[in-house]
């Protein structure tokens, strides 16, 4: 199936690799433990990491014992959790894939996982319909996605800022793809999970002034990055300067407390 969400192809990912990898990942762990927790997975139980990136739960799944296999459509991204498990001696099982068509056999695994990836997926029933065939009998699937965000926040205004140049971006403005609790629950129970919970958990991002945020998610956000190689430098500067000052008019020049709010969507295979 295809798909108008720049979101839903490899390459705003490649771009932005190196910087997710260094900066996002690590301040994205935190939903990853609670995603494993949530889990309830057995000492060295088989694990699938889906839209894996560079391996933020991989990394954590592996540490617990557990046997991972991780795979995104990324080449990028899966250089980068390659390059750190041959660095820290971690042992995961990588490919390059597709989320919507797993190269694994039924039955595969005993917990499967995607942290904020099959929320951008083309087809997202297929893409829960494929974690469920590849789980044993009770196996557990936990699939986070962004929460919806009320009023001016400050994703909110960066995401409609970028809308204007990628109307089909799937944030801001009306809510994010499975962005509230029924949009999850129902979701995860029509391709065939039981006994589904939705938790919504928030955490606080380490502090930034404006400018440092700003500057941050131009280096390591996939939609900012496609839309700067998409528009000529001039045009580029010009939107940049023009969502900086909307920042600082917004916000103010000083530190800046951001929270992200996430949907933790955990179901189990039919026994």
């Amino acid at each position: 199936m295809t798909s108008s969400n720049p979101l839903s192809s490899p390459f705003p990912w490649n771009l932005v690799a190196s910087d997710y990898a260094a900066e996002v990942a690590p301040v994205f762990a935190w939903f990853a433990q609670q995603a494993i927790d949530l889990a309830l997975l057995s000492p060295g139980a088989r694990v699938l990491d889906v839209a894996a990136g560079p391996g933020t739960l991989s990394f954590l799944a592996a540490r617990t014992g557990a046997q991972v296999t991780a795979i995104d459509f990324s080449p990028t991204m899966i250089g980068k959790l390659r390059e750190r498990a041959a660095a820290e001696s971690v042992t995961v099982e990588s490919h390059v894939g597709d989320g919507q068509a797993l190269p694994f056999a039924n039955a595969s695994f005993d917990g499967a996982f995607s942290m904020f990836g099959l929320m951008f997926f083309p087809d997202r029933l297929l893409g829960f319909r494929e974690l469920l065939r590849v789980l044993v009998p009770d196996g557990v699937a936990v699939v986070a996605s962004w929460a919806s965000e009320d009023g001016d926040t400050w994703r909110n205004l960066i995401w409609n800022a970028v809308r204007e140049h990628l109307p089909s971006l799937p944030l801001g403005g009306s809510a994010p793809p499975l962005g509230n609790l029924d949009d999850c629950r129902r979701e995860m129970t029509a391709a065939g999970f039981e006994r589904v919970e939705v938790h919504e958990l928030a955490h606080t991002l380490p502090t930034m002034t404006t400018r440092q945020g700003w500057a941050w998610m131009v280096r390591a956000t996939a939609p900012i990055a496609l839309l700067r190689q998409n528009l000529e430098p001039t045009k580029w500067a010009a939107f940049d300067a023009c969502v900086l000052a909307k920042l600082i008019e917004a916000f103010g020049e000083g530190a800046q407390s951001m929270r992200r709010k996430a949907n933790l969507s955990v179901g189990r295979k039919r026994m």
